[in-house]
């Protein structure tokens, strides 16, 4: 059943009759089915296989944040949405763990079409049915304990400054990641997508960051996770990060770009993040032609939080890019600061053999020569440091 598929729930029979007419326009190659019961769409749940479940929060037969708490543990792997009247911090905070997306009524349908419309680029990432099952039941993503202390402590201070604010949040790619997933989602009615950290705490306010700190309890899921090994993710995403920036500027990229190039790095591996949990176990069968599982798994996360196709399949595709369908400048830079990383930690340079750098690929796409340039930089520049 490839048709896309979306299941609304209303007790409200003119708010369905108004999204039936409404998004006619929007959804002619969708399957639309309205209930007007909760009950009643967990019978048709099985049977209909919805791609995305739309529920209205307050009905009198079922709360609609426990109607989709009843949907993740039938069919995980459906997106999940709440559309709500009245959208408060402790509504955003009580239904979080549980819907993908907080809506506040009344909507636009132009909002709803965009939802859907991202609903099938989800849908066409590369995911195993398992992996994709895994990815909708987790309840929230590890941090590192060190900066819940920093962050509470500074918000617990008279003078808040945001940029202390976001340079304690990019210390660790998880909290960045909860953080924008807030901030590019419609939970607090916020139109356009953010990807600097600075904006995204602008947006969303201090206290909803400290709420957000305390609610979800990330610092004892983080327990879970071995403290050399959370350790090393940490500083693998940085120093990816770094590195993917310095190349970015070799490359004569715009400071914009330059800035995507090293958010991206910090966010390269959170898909590592949720296997050293447990919370995904990915298949250890997985292609070396294909793109690597954990990869997936990240990339479904930020397409999930409206992050853009460039940062998603870039993410996907970062260690085997040669694999991508449409491949690009911003992916394969990623790809040269990992290699390179890895590189530093064997030992070698980037330009041995071994280290699997693929020149091809990237004189195809015109980048060699600045790769080169950067590597000659900075292999120099730890020579030097070596030397003194």
């Amino acid at each position: 059943m490839d048709t896309p598929r979306v299941l609304f729930v209303d007790d409200d029979i003119s708010v369905l009759s108004a999204l039936r007419r409404g998004l006619r326009p929007y959804c002619r190659d969708w399957q639309l089915k309205f209930c007007q019961s909760p009950v009643e769409a967990l019978t048709v749940l099985s049977e209909f296989e919805p791609w995305v479940v739309v529920s209205d929060k307050r009905m009198p037969e079922m709360d609609g944040a426990d109607l989709l708490r009843k949907v993740c543990e039938v069919s995980p792997e459906v997106i999940r949405v709440l559309l709500s009247g009245y959208v408060s911090e402790e509504v955003i905070f009580e239904v979080a763990d549980v819907a993908h997306l907080l809506i506040p009524k009344p909507f636009e349908m132009e909002a709803l079409a965009m939802l859907l419309r991202r609903a099938i680029c989800l849908r066409s990432i590369p995911l195993t049915l398992s992996l994709r099952r895994q990815l909708g039941a987790i309840e929230s993503i590890p941090v590192l304990p060190a900066v819940y202390q920093q962050l509470v402590a500074h918000l617990n201070n008279e003078n808040v400054d945001v940029d202390e604010i976001g340079r304690i949040i990019s210390q660790d790619p998880a909290i960045m990641v909860k953080i924008f997933q807030l901030a590019n989602s419609p939970f607090l009615g916020f139109s356009g997508p953010v990807s600097d950290i600075h904006s995204a705490v602008m947006r969303l306010g201090f206290e909803i960051i400290k709420h957000l700190v305390l609610c979800h309890g990330v610092f004892r899921q983080c327990m879970a996770i071995n403290k050399a090994e959370r350790n090393r993710l940490l500083q693998r995403s940085m120093q990816v990060a770094l590195l993917s920036r310095q190349l970015s500027m070799v490359c004569g990229c715009a400071r914009a770009e330059v800035e995507k190039s090293f958010t991206l790095g910090l966010l390269h591996n959170v898909g590592a993040l949720l296997t050293c949990t447990g919370m995904i176990q990915p298949d250890s069968d997985n292609s070396d032609q294909q793109p690597q599982e954990e990869d997936v798994a990240g990339g479904y996360l930020l397409a999930l939080w409206e992050f853009g196709d460039d940062f998603v399949n870039a993410l996907i595709y970062q260690s085997i890019p040669s694999a991508a369908q449409i491949v690009t400048p911003l992916m394969c830079r990623l790809y040269v600061a990992k290699l390179a990383s890895s590189a530093m930690e064997q030992g070698i340079s980037l330009l041995d053999e071994s280290a699997g750098l693929d020149r091809s690929l990237l004189q195809s796409h015109g980048l060699l020569d600045d790769v080169l340039a950067w590597v000659n930089e900075l292999e120099n520049s730890e020579e030097k440091r070596n030397d003194s």
